[in-house]
């Protein structure tokens, strides 16, 4: 009898203490629902002027074929603000971008000097960004001038067609806030003029008018030698840290930081430049604000947690994007951290997900900004210049032993027409990041102009640079260490490699052969190279160890003048680096 009464009484317990719990619940989200408001971040990083680019992403350990397509991309960002807002009306949402939004862009953008990209990141609604490398390659201020709607200056180019459709471009103000707080002008010892270190943005509740300050530091690695020449980069961490600080200063506590700086997620472990940020900054500041990081540069995918901040990058060219979810406070000031959310989200083909996007704005937007600029850059792109022999597509896609065919075009391209044109080359060698996609073939077997700008959006300039034998060694097994994203591409030159047994290589190499004789590592040799590796980019430090005695010119005109004498051309062997 004692029993059962026991268990009676037990259950009406449980049933008391549930509903007590449930009811405490709904008074706190009662009083939540006053003291807060709900805000959504989405978040672009280095789209590259990829209006219509797709290809693979690869999610860690999953991978979606056929995303991108920036037009896909701002209806996606529409549909998640919409669905955010039906969760939580009145909810906020922000958008930011993590640099790298221009250069080495597809022939539709870069021949426009990027102005549909702007155009786009405007539908897009993006109002806060930093400056990635790439906003670099024309001049921080003419990219500066055509943010705010400004028609740039085309005095670095020679095609006149090229010329005339930049003049006539419409190019909109993007009302976007640039900021770089760890970048200083050498001259002045200032942050560049028209850009910011930080942004301060008011969040406001439109029932209570109750609002909550959201500070944004804006950083660029620091591993860029060809930009060093102008600029003083000043430490990642320590530059976060002291804007962090002041922000704090001012009463901001709720600290975005918009990082053009790399991480990875591979087996659920996220790594890279921007998490050695965050521990960086919790050992000079353990009390610091920082909420959220926003990462880029190193096109890859990110989606994880250092110390509590969510850091996040979305691949590259619109493949994906970045959304945080949550809640300020008004009573601290700051993201409630409970609250959080964070995850990176593909763009899907229309294939693949045949979503409409019929209440998207953006996505109607770009469809026009694309098309208009795919009329504006037919004269150009649309010329023949050569062909492939058997009409096939030349793949830019890296085999096991990292090599490109279609990059080994390009070297081979460079290397005959320099010396052709009087330029004394040895070795041609540029990186598989420095050529951005397939060479394709027209039903013709024709190639045209367009393709060769897509395949070399940079416009780079490709000195000439003295090397010692024993330079070329270590600029080699420099594609071997650990952190190393991208490898060379080669003319002139084969070697054998293995695997490396101790220290921070992954492999050495050896047998290296110049034109079929054997490397002397005290001769010197003339290697045709970009402007951006022969500074020491991507890594590649030994070639700061030569001198520059010449140069070819620019990589489009050399490649171009390649097809029309040789086409049509014929698809190189994967044969130059072999594996012992």
């Amino acid at each position: 009898m004692f029993k059962g009464r026991f268990f009676k009484g037990a259950v009406l317990l449980g049933l008391f203490l549930a509903s007590f719990l449930a009811f405490k619940q709904e008074v706190l989200a009662k009083s939540n629902s006053n003291q807060e408001i709900p805000v959504q971040l989405l978040g672009v990083n280095d789209l590259h002027g990829g209006l219509q680019t797709n290809g693979k992403f690869v999610m860690d350990q999953v991978t979606v074929n056929n995303a991108g397509g920036l037009a896909r991309l701002g209806g996606y960002l529409d549909q998640e603000e919409q669905n955010f807002k039906i969760l939580h009306p009145g909810g906020v949402t922000l958008r930011v971008q993590s640099g790298d939004m221009v250069g080495a862009s597809p022939a539709n953008s870069a021949l426009l000097d990027d102005g549909p990209t702007l155009a786009a990141l405007h539908a897009m609604r993006i109002k806060v960004g930093v400056l990635g490398n790439h906003e670099f390659d024309h001049g921080i201020d003419q990219y500066l001038r055509e943010v705010d709607g400004v028609t740039p200056s085309t005095d670095y180019l020679n095609n006149p067609l090229q010329i005339q459709a930049i003049q006539q471009y419409p190019f909109v103000n993007t009302g976007m806030k640039m900021l770089i707080a760890n970048v200083l002008d050498k001259r002045t010892h200032q942050i560049p003029v028209g850009y910011r270190p930080y942004t301060i943005q008011k969040v406001t509740d439109p029932k209570t008018n109750q609002s909550v300050r959201v500070g944004y530091i804006g950083i660029l690695n620091t591993n860029l030698p060809g930009i060093a020449k102008k600029y003083q980069f000043l430490d990642e961490a320590q530059t976060i840290a002291k804007y962090d600080n002041l922000l704090r200063g001012k009463g901001v506590k709720a600290i975005v930081v918009l990082g053009h700086t790399g991480a990875v997620t591979q087996d659920g472990q996220t790594t890279g430049d921007a998490v050695n940020d965050l521990k960086k900054l919790k050992q000079i500041d353990p009390n610091n604000s920082v909420d959220i990081f926003f990462a880029g540069h190193s096109h890859q995918y990110a989606d994880g947690w250092v110390d509590g901040i969510p850091v996040l990058q979305a691949g590259f060219q619109g493949k994906g994007f970045s959304e945080v979810t949550g809640s300020l406070n008004f009573q601290t000031q700051d993201f409630d951290h409970r609250t959080l959310n964070a995850t990176v989200k593909p763009v899907y083909s229309a294939a693949n997900d045949p979503a409409s996007f019929k209440k998207s704005l953006a996505f109607y937007e770009i469809t026009n900004i694309i098309n208009d600029a795919n009329q504006r850059v037919a004269p150009i792109i649309n010329t023949k210049v050569g062909s492939i022999a058997g009409g096939q597509t030349i793949s830019n896609e890296l085999s096991n032993n990292k090599e490109s065919q279609a990059a080994y075009v390009v070297v081979d391209a460079q290397r005959k027409i320099a010396n052709q044109q009087g330029h004394s080359t040895d070795i041609a060698i540029t990186s598989n990041d420095s050529i951005r996609s397939d060479m394709t073939a027209q039903g013709d077997g024709s190639v045209t102009l367009g393709t060769l700008y897509n395949m070399q959006p940079y416009g780079n300039s490709q000195p000439i640079v003295e090397l010692t034998g024993q330079d070329i060694i270590e600029l080699l097994n420099e594609q071997y260490t650990k952190s190393q994203l991208y490898f060379l591409q080669l003319s002139g030159l084969t070697y054998h490699f293995k695997a490396a047994s101790e220290g921070g290589q992954l492999a050495t190499v050896s047998n290296v052969q110049v034109d079929g004789k054997p490397i002397d590592q005290n001769a010197k040799y003339h290697v045709l190279t970009n402007d951006y590796l022969s500074t020491g980019g991507d890594g590649y430090l030994a070639f700061t160890k030569g001198k520059i005695v010449d140069n070819a010119g620019q990589d489009i005109d050399l490649l171009t003048a390649y097809l029309q004498a040789n086409s049509p051309i014929q698809v190189p062997q994967l044969n130059r680096k072999i594996q012992d």
